[in-house]
């Protein structure tokens, strides 16, 4: 039975170098499951970063909208699986409904945040009935002030519950700040 090994913290923290050593030594047959969409520059530019700096020998599988499939086909043939990241993901699921946010209706927000946590169950199961561990990254997005606007208000709490079932989930939980780790659970 495969195990959640999450690693959150802050922007530019730390979390996906360390959780690519996290995986690194659950063995050499590692699938990289990136949520990133290359949808500007600047993106694109932070996808190419990533894949310089992680081996070549892994196995990447683009899987913005449901990785919880790449979790389910790969666990059984591999080491460890890297699911960078939940916040990405989130907000691709987001952004995948309508909703209008200038005068968004509580139902409906009610309904997008179901849409992401069914993926994020599926990520859940997926990863239990797996052979492999998965490392799966997140950002922490709660410390910082109230956002004026309703869709970053919706997307931090619904980001931050995300976290929480991930973490209920995980093994062992680390936080990253300022490039060091800090294991809070497990």
């Amino acid at each position: 039975m495969g195990r959640i090994l999450l690693v959150t913290g802050g922007a530019r923290s730390g979390k996906s170098s360390f959780a690519e050593r996290l995986v690194t030594g659950l063995g050499p047959d590692i699938a990289y499951i990136a949520t990133a969409k290359a949808l500007d520059e600047e993106m694109i530019d932070r996808i190419a970063q990533h894949r310089h700096q992680r081996p070549a020998a892994w196995h990447t599988h683009e899987a913005p909208d449901f990785p919880s499939q790449v979790i389910a086909d790969q666990g059984q043939c591999c080491d460890g699986l890297l699911l960078d990241c939940l916040t990405v993901l989130t907000t691709n699921k987001i952004l995948a409904q309508s909703v209008d946010w200038d005068h968004p209706a509580m139902a409906r927000l009610k309904e997008v945040e179901a849409a992401v946590m069914v993926e994020i169950e599926a990520i859940v199961a997926a990863a239990s009935a797996s052979r492999a561990d998965v490392v799966a990254v997140t950002n922490e997005v709660g410390c910082g002030i109230v956002p004026g606007s309703s869709m970053a208000r919706f997307f931090r709490d619904c980001a931050g519950r995300v976290n929480q079932r991930m973490a209920a989930a995980a093994a062992e939980v680390y936080l990253v700040v300022s490039g060091i780790p800090v294991r809070i659970k497990g």
